[in-house]
């Protein structure tokens, strides 16, 4: 057997051929989270929208022939095949009735062969460890519920989740759009396409998934882009003066722990204030087409960017520190890094707004499709220098229409704050602000850095006899029962008696804990539901100081 490459759409791949997929055992779980689902959907949205005549590729399925089970093993492209499975069960259980049966014929043979239903030949098994899980509440059936219900309820099935993220996003997408969603699915089918590659043996698969994922490029994006800019000068001292300049910049950023790929990507974003199509250098190429400048000129703003990104990461501030926690950093870095470049008036007030805006959406659940061009409508606005009241408009605009800072104020106040995304965030938040210091260390969130829950998790009598059921259910994972511990110390808390707890806090010389919001708690003599009450007063306060600005 010869090692076969195809570009397939997800038709063929899923619905024609006589093909069955599994993922090996040896290959890690299924990992797409909130954030992937919503870039897809909103590419996949993007595609259909704006040239439905198109193809749209979505990467690559390399798949090794396993004869013994009569199924081909998927070496790379797990996540996309175990999405886009999960999608076809969404277009089923929610739009069923609605599409015609050319639309129901796709989605029926991407989940099973039609010819064998009674025995459920599924067109796709997952890893053996959660295929029940995955068949049982999602290929027979979405039982469509509450997302948050289902996040609380089915925490270890990230199908489930999935299932009811993508719904959230289609619906959400169909309805802003208008979308005809009989069309839509047709078109998925038939014009999302994937480079399939068939290969003779595991061996030679894993070499192609190698070969297909190697970062070590012989020439990056940015070599190509250093090179087309000196090919342009034509003498050898112009070259010397350029290629010092660069040698320069990288050695900068190098001595402040930083990459020229990152600062790179961020002056990209302040050049297009919108999202790039194409690789870096084929986009900053255009870009100095169009400008018409020389390549000296070029790297001399280039340069001058570079030390305004230098001086934002390592700024010593608590609003700087507070940004750095979100995911996706390249919005309000491209942000402000563009507002010191052009020396903007109200830099501190923009990025006060930019915590309150990036972090009410961090906390309601808002994935980067929602901020996305809200974020470039901000990139215009500080790059051309307009009013600070004009970009605190474009965010609330944004919080207002998907009624955000509503949500974010029940997630904040709500028993579920242990566990999320953003908890120790928003604890280190309030511990930035609750010094009057003006510069203070940043705190890193790793595995030193531990969450303490002072009523335990799993109270003893002692905290029995102080709290109902009900009560222990409402404040065991509540913000006002949370605070930071380094490692050490929360294993020496447990689940002692408050009395207990508050020694372990101190370590054996008798040192308070470095937390502020730590060093509160041990002024307490008791811990009760009164004392949470206080307790939330005085954080839920220092919180909205800081993000409800709007």
């Amino acid at each position: 057997m010869k090692l076969e490459a195809e570009i397939e759409n997800i038709k063929k791949i899923l619905v024609d051929d006589e093909k069955f997929y599994q993922v090996p055992d040896y290959q890690r779980p299924y990992s797409w989270d909130k954030d992937n689902l919503s870039d897809l959907i909103d590419d996949l949205t993007n595609a259909y929208l704006e040239n439905k005549k198109d193809t749209y590729f979505c990467g690559s399925l390399v798949l090794v022939n396993n004869e013994d089970d009569k199924r081909f093993d998927i070496i790379d492209g797990q996540q996309r095949t175990t999405t886009f499975t999960i999608l076809a069960c969404v277009f089923r259980d929610l739009y069923f009735n609605k599409l015609n049966d050319r639309a129901k014929d796709y989605i029926k043979g991407s989940i099973q062969d039609k010819y064998e239903e009674n025995k459920r030949k599924l067109k796709f098994l997952t890893n053996e460890k959660y295929q029940i899980d995955f068949e049982e509440t999602v290929l027979k059936q979405i039982n469509f519920q509450s997302t948050k219900q289902v996040e609380k309820d089915f925490k270890d099935n990230r199908y489930l989740h999935n299932a009811h993220y993508l719904r959230d996003f289609i619906t959400e997408k169909v309805k802003e759009h208008s979308i005809d969603i009989n069309d839509f699915v047709i078109w998925f089918y038939e014009n999302t396409v994937l480079t399939v590659i068939t290969c003779p043996s595991q061996d030679s698969a894993i070499q192609i998934f190698n070969v297909l994922n190697d970062r070590g490029m012989p020439l990056s994006s940015i070599d190509i882009l250093k090179s087309s800019l000196m090919q342009k000068l034509t003498s050898k001292e112009d070259r010397k003066a350029f290629k010092t300049t660069w040698e320069e910049i990288s050695s900068n950023l190098k001595f402040a722990n930083l990459d020229l790929d990152g600062m790179l990507n961020t002056y990209l974003y302040y050049k297009i204030t919108t999202n790039p199509k194409s690789r870096l250098d084929k986009e900053l190429s255009s870009i100095f087409e169009k400008e018409k400048k020389y390549s000296l000129e070029i790297i001399k703003e280039i340069s001058d960017f570079s030390k305004a990104y230098i001086k934002l990461i390592t700024m010593e501030d608590k609003y700087i520190y507070s940004l750095r926690y979100l995911r996706h950093k390249i919005y309000w870095n491209s942000i402000l890094t563009t507002a010191i470049f052009v020396k903007y008036n109200d830099f501190d007030k923009l990025k006060q707004l930019l915590v309150a805006y990036y972090y009410q959406n961090w906390v309601a659940g808002a994935t980067v499709a929602r901020i996305k061009q809200t974020s470039y409508n901000i990139l215009k606005l500080v790059k051309t220098n307009q009013s600070i009241q004009d970009i605190k408009n474009e965010m609330k605009s944004n919080l207002d229409k998907y009624s955000t800072r509503k949500t974010f104020k029940d997630e904040i106040e709500g028993s579920w704050v242990y566990g999320r995304k953003w908890d120790k965030a928003i604890l280190l938040l309030i511990e930035y602000f609750s010094s009057d210091e003006n510069k203070i260390n940043y705190i890193s969130i790793n595995n030193k850095l531990h969450l303490e829950h002072i009523l335990p998790q799993t109270p003893t009598k002692y905290w029995k006899d102080i709290f109902t059921e009900d009560e222990i259910e409402d404040w065991t994972n509540a913000l006002a029962n949370l605070t930071l511990l380094s490692m050490k110390k929360n294993i020496q808390a447990q689940n002692f008696s408050f009395k207990e707890k508050k020694e372990a806090y101190q370590n054996k010389n008798n040192v308070v804990s470095s937390f502020l919001i730590t060093q509160d708690i041990l002024k307490s003599n008791k811990w009760d539901v009164k004392e949470l009450e206080k307790r939330e007063e005085v954080l839920l306060k220092k919180v909205y100081e800081k993000l409800d600005l709007f």
